[in-house]
């Protein structure tokens, strides 16, 4: 039995505690898995709804979810199934493009090649910076893991130069990925 099944047996005999250990072990697992529904839909807030009513189940006297991680599959299918709904109600299931979505539902997508439009979009924001904003923000974007006096003075900034002008080009990337149909909190991620 693997620490997730065991937190959530736990969670399942009333463990608070246990349940917020589970969560915190199944949310980013969780939230991957949407990934190809970005652009469509909050996947935040399905991953919320998908915790909420996973502790609804495990409070209530129901069939229990056995296997190894089934608790994870069955939050995973929960919240495609949300996500699926969700698209459909706000009329954006054109968005989620059906070849990308998983054949088996339980497998979570973890590809962050998962959009190619996204990708295309955020590059074209990106060519379309200008000036110091553009050279300072392409410097973080290629070597990042560079601190930031070093990647400064590899263009020719002071770094607090160099900070500002990473600031103002993010704001000119978020604002022409709105521009172009993308949401902040999409690219961002």
């Amino acid at each position: 039995m693997s620490d997730i099944d065991k937190l959530w047996t736990l969670a399942c005999s009333g463990d608070g505690q246990a349940f917020g250990d589970w969560a915190g072990r199944v949310e980013r697992p969780v939230l991957l898995s949407l990934r190809i529904f970005a652009r469509a839909i909050d996947t935040e807030g399905i991953v919320q709804e998908t915790l909420l009513r996973m502790w609804q189940r495990s409070q209530a006297d129901g069939p229990t979810i056995e296997g190894e991680h089934a608790s994870l599959r069955f939050a995973v299918v929960m919240a495609r199934n949300l996500a699926l709904n969700m698209a459909r109600k706000l009329r954006r299931e054109h968005l989620v493009q059906p070849e990308h979505i998983p054949v088996d539902p339980q497998a979570p997508r973890t590809d962050p090649a998962s959009d190619p439009l996204l990708r295309r979009i955020i590059e074209k924001c990106i060519e379309a910076l200008s000036g110091a904003a553009k050279k300072a923000l392409e410097a973080r974007l290629l070597r990042g893991h560079v601190p930031d006096a070093v990647l400064a003075n590899s263009v020719d900034m002071t770094r607090n130069t160099f900070l500002q002008n990473i600031t103002r080009g993010r704001r000119q990337l978020a604002d022409c990925l709105r521009q172009n149909g993308a949401h902040e909190h999409e690219a961002f991620r």
